[in-house]
């Protein structure tokens, strides 16, 4: 982690983190390293904020849009910081792509998109409220579970 600081780079993270495959049968073996792999996958983040490293998360190969939510709240579990969390959804993925200037915060004259979410953002109870799409309110159906709302515009 100190090279990487050092060399000031910056890291994108995939939150499709590893996951033990459906079709593995219950009693199969598993290598330590793959085991290793998947316990610490969510801990990176953590380590990456500790070590002062500019990093963002990517959804790139998530089957499902609703786990990009789901393993950073792992992150967050793991002991990455929420705001660090959200960060590396936002800012810090805008600034790594070049478009800081234009997204990625809440600034007069960037894109805006928004969600307002009742509680925590990473806690399992929480509910989404409401949606706005380049700053215009989307209208957001009764949320049945986090990170699947349906809208309407």
């Amino acid at each position: 982690m100190e090279e990487l600081k050092a060399a000031k780079a910056r890291v994108v993270v995939t939150l499709d983190f590893p996951v033990r495959p459906r079709t593995l049968a219950p009693d199969a073996d598993e290598t330590l390293e793959t085991l290793r792999s998947r316990a610490n996958a969510p801990k990176v983040p953590a380590a990456l904020e500790k070590a002062g490293v500019l990093f963002a998360f990517e959804s790139g190969a998530l089957r499902e849009p609703a786990d990009f939510v789901r393993n950073a709240a792992k992150a967050v579990n793991a002991g990455l910081a929420a705001d660090a969390a959200i960060k590396a959804m936002t800012i810090n993925a805008a600034t790594i792509a070049g478009a800081g200037d234009r997204i990625g915060s809440i600034e007069k004259g960037k894109i805006a998109n928004l969600l307002l979410v009742e509680g925590d953002l990473f806690a399992e109870k929480m509910r989404i409220r409401q949606v706005f799409v380049d700053g215009r309110p989307v209208a957001v159906d009764e949320a049945p579970a986090r990170g699947t709302a349906r809208g309407t515009r």
